[in-house]
């Protein structure tokens, strides 16, 4: 707060203005809506500017969902609940895949599960979109609100998903069709529920992808068409779907997520839904500057793009003066100090994924540093 009033003020130096219960209070005031409703605005703006990126005219999508660690809090657990006896929540985000931006998101409670967050989230999936899930959302009833909805997807399957998945892993056929339906009691109950044909069997297409490694996966589909998306496309397209983890990756290494600046839930929802907004914020620059750093850099051997965690501090220091005085000249200045800091985008490249476990259980919600 004092750096903040020190650029509201121009002080040259930074001074106590408010103090910390003052401060307390008015964030109580705060409602963490405001920040998915200044989300709603920057969305707004990509679709104006035609600035969204497709794949065979779709824009895709991804949805998945991630644990948050909370404040070592009895209303934290209250609130959200626990897992192994420590406050946790489920965080679930819909993201664009093609420029990272969060669309919507939902911080739950974890015996919410991950199906159920899906099913909020595809109420603000836009039109002419393709959703890709991995292999712990397929369920009959997720496969008919989908097509009642119209909205095309992509699933991972497990490859013991049901017999007809098991059949199709031997046969070694590269790709057929698989008509499901709703026999499942649990399945018939969420469709009645939801209101959702509970007789209407979903017809998919079964693509078998072989990764370099020798792992096989099995996506189902409803781009039924062979002629206008051939399973030889499926491998990158579903690969497409890292940019979901790599936006965990964001919020909870870059954006330091888990160490929140309060302990109430309303202070856990506050800083979600801000950083989520300043994540937003700094890929729309960084959406805006790469046409630029494309021509510069056009007879290189790789493409380049900004450094997230770069342009990311560029904004947070410049962001209170760019709302207060928010001049083309400023704008500018900022955008091309983003596009100063660059890596190489290198495709094909990849590594084993290592989970590692985490050093700490809980968090303490402990105040960084700035």
């Amino acid at each position: 707060m004092n750096g903040f009033f020190q650029q509201v003020t121009g002080a040259a130096l930074e001074s106590c203005q408010v103090t910390a219960s003052a401060f307390c209070k008015a964030r109580q005031k705060l409602d963490p809506t405001v920040f998915e409703a200044l989300n709603q605005v920057v969305q707004a703006q990509l679709d104006a500017q035609g600035l969204r990126y497709r794949w065979r005219g779709l824009r895709l999508l991804g949805i998945d969902g991630s644990s948050v660690h909370l404040p070592l809090e009895d209303r934290q657990a209250s609130h959200f609940g626990t897992h192994q006896g420590l406050p946790v929540a489920r965080l679930s985000q819909l993201i664009d895949l093609g420029d990272g931006q969060t669309l919507h998101s939902l911080l739950v409670s974890p015996t919410i599960c991950e199906r159920g967050c899906a099913q909020s989230h595809l109420d603000h999936a836009p039109s002419g979109s393709l959703i890709l899930f991995d292999r712990g959302y397929p369920a009959h009833w997720l496969f008919a609100d989908l097509a009642q909805r119209r909205i095309p997807f992509v699933m991972r399957l497990r490859l013991n998903f049901n017999r007809a998945v098991r059949d199709f892993v031997q046969s070694g056929d590269r790709e057929t069709q698989h008509t499901f339906t709703c026999t499942n009691w649990l399945s018939r109950q969420v469709c009645q529920q939801s209101g959702t044909d509970l007789d209407g069997p979903v017809t998919l297409r079964l693509v078998r992808v072989d990764l370099p490694g020798g792992t096989t996966e099995v996506l189902a589909t409803s781009l039924l068409d062979a002629q206008a998306f051939p399973a030889a496309d499926f491998a990158d397209l579903y690969h497409r779907r890292w940019g979901i983890e790599t936006d965990y990756r964001r919020l909870k290494q870059t954006l330091n997520l888990e160490n929140f600046s309060g302990r109430s839930p309303q202070a856990v929802q506050q800083d979600l839904h801000a950083r989520i907004l300043l994540k937003n914020l700094a890929l729309l620059m960084q959406t805006l500057q790469q046409p630029e750093i494309d021509r510069r850099h056009a007879q290189r051997k790789h493409r380049w793009q900004p450094n997230f965690t770069q342009g990311l501090s560029c904004l947070k220091n410049s962001l209170v003066r760019l709302l207060l005085n928010p001049t083309r000249a400023l704008l500018s200045g900022l955008l091309e100090l983003m596009a100063s800091a660059l890596g190489a985008i290198r495709p094909g490249r990849s590594s084993s994924r290592k989970r590692r476990r985490c050093a700490t259980k809980g968090c303490e919600g402990y105040k960084p540093t700035r």
